[in-house]
């Protein structure tokens, strides 16, 4: 499915960057809280991922740091009591994410058992929306740079690379996607690229988004292409052509130098999730970006592999 958005982008207002009230049946609403980002020069970088379900009183922390390579810090919490902070001043397992005067802005410090971090993220513009993520709820995303430095075994490393930002909330079950391939690649402050290519229950979903010479442009199809590690999961290279809904077309490729696992246990009766990130050397058109690259590859036999093998339904 195409990007069911209109061409031109929404933009949230920094009312949005707060938390959000749950409906009082659903169990499967949630509103999670990420940030992502990539230093290729000394190949480090991290994702750290808050997800909050009111109705279990549960609350997630999935975060890892990459620096020099390598896996050095990892907190992995599935089961943690719901903080009363506002998202914009945000504390858990160690994590505190605190959010600028700006909506471009974003503080992090955190904790590790092994490590600690402490990022500054500065977006290169306001935050778009994309429901197609979340057609039964709200999703928003930016681009940046972040600043700051990883301590590692007493030693400082200075860290300035980019960055991606989001917040969703609203009804989620992991096993709805059954494949993922999704990037955020970024050449400067004149050109970003955000990009989903999603396999679902519901059939394909493909769109993101292009940040031009400070034009948004939202994407209408995408088509990635991966090549993976001989364990079947890690991605070593991949390269990508996107369309935009106007008609523009862009190309990428990409060469992975490190990877990290990334996800953990989902909510009641909503399956887990799990895939692969790699920070990754981009290039296009002459230039050269950084940013990560996430494979998730096929969990299950979609409905034509089924059909073309006559399972019956309900078997893998």
């Amino acid at each position: 499915m195409r990007n069911d958005l209109s061409s031109e982008p929404r933009f949230v207002s920094i009312a949005e960057t707060s938390r959000h009230t749950a409906p009082a049946d659903d169990p499967s609403w949630q509103e999670s809280f990420f940030l992502g980002w990539c230093d290729i020069a000394s190949r480090s970088g991290g994702a750290h991922h808050i997800s909050l379900n009111p109705k279990l009183g549960l609350a997630h922390m999935w975060s890892w740091l990459v620096v020099g390579g390598k896996v050095v810090a990892r907190c992995a919490e599935h089961r943690l009591p719901i903080p009363g902070d506002d998202l914009r001043n945000f504390r858990l397992a160690g994590h505190h994410f605190r959010a600028g005067e700006s909506i471009r802005d974003l503080a992090l410090d955190t904790v590790f058992e092994t490590a600690e971090l402490s990022l500054r993220y500065s977006g290169f513009h306001d935050p778009v929306e994309l429901n197609v993520l979340r057609p039964q709820g709200r999703h928003y995303e930016s681009m940046g740079r972040v600043r700051g430095h990883a301590v590692v075994d007493n030693r400082r490393i200075e860290l300035s690379g980019s960055g991606w930002q989001d917040h969703s909330w609203g009804p989620r079950s992991y096993a709805h996607t059954l494949s993922e391939r999704w990037l955020f690649a970024i050449f400067g402050n004149d050109l970003a690229f955000s990009v989903y290519c999603l396999r679902t229950s519901d059939g394909p979903r493909e769109f993101g988004y292009v940040l031009d010479r400070g034009e948004i442009l939202l994407i209408d199809n995408v088509a990635i292409r991966a090549g993976v590690a001989e364990d079947g999961l890690s991605p070593v290279d991949c390269n990508l052509e996107a369309r935009t809904a106007d008609g523009r077309i862009y190309t990428l490729d990409g060469r992975v130098t490190a990877t990290a696992m990334t996800g953990g246990p989902g909510w009641a009766g909503t399956g887990g999730y799990f895939g692969m990130n790699g920070l990754t050397r981009f290039q296009h058109g002459g230039r050269v970006g950084e940013g990560v690259f996430e494979l998730a590859e096929l969990k299950s036999l979609q409905e034509p592999f089924r059909t073309e093998l006559r399972f019956p339904a309900g078997e893998d």
